[in-house]
C-alpha cells in the first residue's frame, strides 16, 4: 500500500511540476511584444502557412505578411535572435511521454525558417533584420534561406553574399552564387561570378553561368568565359553555359560553331533543345541552314 501511495504522490508531484512549468511558459509568451495582425489573425498564423504545401494558402500568407510590412519586422527579429531553450526541449520530451500533458512549446527551428522566409518576402522593408540574418549564415539548416532574404533586401547586403561564397556549407555557397543575380548595380556581381566559373564544384560553375546570363552581361570577357565552359566535364554546366550565351544574342556569334558541336554531341540527350534555342537566338539564319530550327 505504501508503494502505491508513493507512486500516487510521485505522480501528483510530477503533474504539479509540469503544470507549473507550462504556466511559466505561458506567462513568458504573454510577456512577448504583441504580434501584428492582419484580417483578424496574428502574424504567427501566417508564418506557419508559408510551408503548408497548399499554394493558395501560402499565397495568402505572403500577401498578409507584405500587408503588415514594417510592423512585422520587430517580431521577426525576435524569432531570428532567439536561442532554443534546453528547458523547453526537455519539457517537450517529457510531455511526449505523458499523454495527459497537452501543452507543447513550439520548436524554434521551424519558426526561424518561417521568419527568414518572411524577411525574404518583405525585401527592403526587412533591412533592420540584416544583423540577425547575417548571424544565420553559418547555420547549415538556415543559411541558404538567410542568403535568399539578404539578397532581396538590397545592395547593402552584397558583402555578406560574397562572403557566403566561401561558406563551409555547400547549400550556402550555392545559394550565394545563385542569388548574386539579384545584385544591383549588376556590375558588382561580375568579379565574384567569373571567379565562381573556375570553382572545383560543378554546381557552383553551373549557377554562376546561369547568373551571368540572367544579369545580361554581353562583354567579350563574359562570352569567352562562358564559351570555355562548353568543354566542361559536366553536361549540365555545358548546357547552362550555352543557354546563357544564347541570351547574349548576336554578341555571342563567335561561339556559334562551338555551340553547334555541342548540339551534335548531345544527340537527343536532355539539354539539346536548350542548345538549339541558344543557336537560334545567336544566329537564326545560320541555325536554320544547319537544320537546327525550321
Amino acid at each position: 500500500m505504501n508503494t502505491a501511495l508513493n507512486r500516487t504522490n510521485s505522480f501528483k508531484a510530477g503533474l504539479f511540476l509540469l503544470t507549473a512549468i507550462a504556466a511559466v511558459g505561458l506567462i513568458a509568451n504573454l510577456r512577448q511584444p504583441r504580434e501584428p495582425e492582419y484580417d483578424g489573425l496574428p502574424l504567427s498564423e501566417y508564418l506557419r502557412s508559408l510551408t503548408y504545401s497548399q499554394v493558395r494558402l501560402e499565397r495568402s500568407a505572403r500577401d498578409a505578411i507584405r500587408a503588415m510590412g514594417s510592423d512585422a519586422v520587430p517580431h521577426l527579429i525576435n524569432i531570428l535572435d532567439a536561442r532554443e531553450s534546453r528547458f523547453k526541449t526537455w519539457f517537450n520530451e517529457v510531455a511526449d511521454r505523458q499523454s495527459f500533458i497537452r501543452f507543447r512549446f513550439q520548436p524554434l527551428g521551424p519558426r526561424q525558417v518561417h521568419a527568414t522566409m518572411a524577411c525574404q518576402e518583405l525585401g527592403p522593408i526587412a533591412a533592420p533584420a540584416i544583423p540577425s540574418l547575417a548571424r544565420l549564415l553559418d547555420d547549415p539548416q538556415l543559411g541558404h534561406l538567410a542568403v535568399a532574404a539578404l539578397a532581396e533586401i538590397g545592395p547593402q547586403t552584397f558583402p555578406l553574399l560574397t562572403n557566403a561564397l566561401a561558406s563551409r556549407w555547400p547549400s550556402i555557397r550555392f545559394a550565394a552564387v545563385g542569388h548574386l543575380r539579384l545584385t544591383r548595380p549588376r556590375e558588382r556581381a561580375l568579379p565574384p561570378l567569373l571567379a565562381a566559373l573556375r570553382s572545383d564544384e560543378s554546381q557552383m560553375r553551373n549557377l554562376a553561368a546561369e547568373s551571368l546570363g540572367a544579369l545580361g552581361f554581353h562583354s567579350q570577357e563574359v562570352i569567352a568565359a562562358l564559351t570555355a565552359l562548353l568543354d566542361d566535364p559536366d553536361t549540365t554546366v555545358r548546357v547552362n553555359a550555352a543557354r546563357s550565351l544564347g541570351w547574349s544574342g548576336g554578341a555571342a556569334a563567335g561561339s556559334f560553331s562551338r555551340l553547334l558541336e555541342l548540339h551534335g554531341s548531345l544527340n537527343g540527350q536532355q539539354g539539346q533543345l536548350r542548345v538549339a534555342e541558344a543557336l537560334a537566338s545567336i544566329d537564326p539564319a545560320a541555325a536554320q541552314r544547319a537544320g537546327i530550327v525550321k
